[in-house]
């Protein structure tokens, strides 16, 4: 094969050569495949759903055997562990390390993933001592890091950070004086109270390493980790007629990156990863120098919040930029201001059974039939899943909510959607589409999910103001107040 030197081509030939027999492997005809442009212009970028379906279903959750010894090197998980290593002690500088390091990190599935950050810790000589649970609270948590003495602290996020220094009462070296660094891993644009330096832990992902921490600014900037697997840059088109950002059809190569552009991360990598759409999206804010095992220059990003998606209803998808604009425009300055929403399909709006309109067009032989103005197809029969009616918007409040209120919020977004979208004004015309149910929640709802985000030690706690949410109800706001309207 003419593979070349680098760490991407080599990663991506032992994917091939542990898929090739599979038969995933057989299906996309990967043992064909003999070069990175080949496979760039064979293999088809997969979604998370389709990538879960058509890859993970038949492979497991990776290729790499977690009782050989060697799995993490020869998926590549520790080639550039150097370099990161190199980084955190600039940032420790020449005192040396005294005291162990304490990792806060849920336990992934995929276990050579699931220990790399650690791996990583240990290359700095020191002892890693992980807790992967807070079910006692975050008094107790921070009770059991206090009794570690540790002079490094590595948490998921920021907010974790503000969290634990609720429970010290001030900042987070007053319960540990003996702390000389922070590492998080998300929100690093939260400013917490300490003021022991507070730097970046990486980038891990499902595939491996995908960021690696950067001494230059901006603070929460990564450099992604070339060298380790391969990494593609889907890039966003300028925003359509709807506000929305379109991704282009074909991805770029790293080094053929534009300074200030936006990209969604496609990557594939021997831990079970064939050219998967992330929904990790960054925005490129300078490059670094080539290295042994990325011979071209490697994009330093900061990572972007994925742009609203698309809410379908029945007989239409309306953009997410436009429902979170319709949220946030429906409350005037005399009305209590807006904690969080969130906005979606609601799952009880489902009619069974076509409505009069469409039975009359099914039998008129309605030429909008086969359009998002039309609901029936041209024998009046379903072929696909029925979509709900209605949006449902979850809101709370700085202060009670009224009936009137929400009665004035549902008729101001539904006014705001019709002036927007003709093809809506038209099936709410037709009463296809009711018009959206305003709930007003429980007070603290959504403070009490974000902390339950905190306690589970994973991943990013930030989320939007005005969160648009799909048919499975990924909301901020705990599950008991779907659907509850304050009477």
């Amino acid at each position: 094969m003419p593979w070349g030197e680098s760490g991407r081509e080599r990663s991506l030939a032992r994917t091939l050569e542990a898929l090739a027999a599979t038969e995933l492997g057989r299906a996309r005809g990967l043992g064909r495949i003999a070069s990175l442009a080949d496979f760039r212009a064979e293999v088809p970028l997969l979604g998370l759903t389709e990538h879960a379906r058509e890859v993970e279903a038949h492979l497991g959750f990776g290729l790499v055997d977690h009782g050989d010894p060697r799995a993490a090197e020869l998926a590549g998980l520790g080639w550039e562990r150097p370099e990161a290593a190199a980084i955190w002690r600039g940032f420790l500088g020449e005192r040396p390390l005294e005291g162990p390091v304490v990792v806060l990190q849920a336990r992934e599935i995929d276990r050579s993933v699931d220990r790399l950050l650690t791996d990583d810790l240990a290359s700095l000589g020191a002892e890693v001592i992980r807790i992967d649970r807070a079910d006692g609270g975050r008094e107790a948590l921070l009770e059991a890091i206090a009794g570690h003495a540790p002079a490094i602290l590595t948490l998921p996020s920021v907010y974790t950070l503000s969290w634990l220094e609720g429970a010290a009462r001030g900042p987070i070296e007053r319960a540990l004086p003996h702390l000389r660094l922070l590492l998080a891993g998300h929100d690093l644009s939260r400013r917490p109270r300490t003021r022991v330096r507070l730097e970046s832990a990486g980038w891990i992902h499902r595939s491996g390493r995908l960021g690696i921490p950067s001494p230059r600014a901006p603070a929460r900037a990564f450099t992604l980790a070339v060298g380790s697997q391969l990494v593609e840059l889907l890039p966003h088109r300028e925003p359509g007629a709807e506000g929305e950002r379109v991704l282009a059809s074909a991805t770029i190569l790293p080094e053929e990156a534009i300074l200030g552009q936006r990209y969604e991360l496609v990557v594939t990598s021997p831990v079970g990863c064939l050219r998967l759409r992330t929904d990790d999206h960054v925005e490129i804010v300078g490059f670094d120098p080539p290295t042994a095992l990325a011979p071209f220059p490697r994009p330093r990003v900061v990572r972007l919040r994925p742009p609203p998606q698309r809410v379908a209803l029945e007989g239409i998808a309306l953009p997410g930029a436009w429902l979170t604009a319709a949220v946030r425009q429906a409350f005037r300055p005399e009305e209590p201001a807006l904690i969080a929403a969130t906005i979606g399909p609601d799952p009880s709006a489902v009619d069974p059974g076509p409505s009069p309109a469409e039975r009359a067009g099914a039998s008129a032989g309605d030429p909008f039939a086969d359009t998002e103005l039309g609901g029936a197809g041209r024998s009046g029969l379903r072929t696909r899943p029925l979509l709900p009616r209605r949006l449902l918007v979850q809101v709370e409040l700085q202060g009670l909510g009224r009936r009137e209120l929400q009665r004035g919020l549902a008729t101001r977004i539904d006014d705001d959607l019709r002036r927007r979208s003709p093809a809506y004004d038209h099936l709410r015309r037709r009463r296809e589409l009711a018009p959206p149910l305003v709930s007003i929640v429980d007070p603290g709802s959504f403070q009490a999910a974000q902390e339950r985000r905190i306690a589970s030690l994973r991943g990013r706690v930030g989320v939007p103001v005005v969160r648009v949410v799909g048919r499975e109800r990924t909301s901020i706001f705990p599950s008991s107040t779907y659907g509850r309207v304050a009477r």
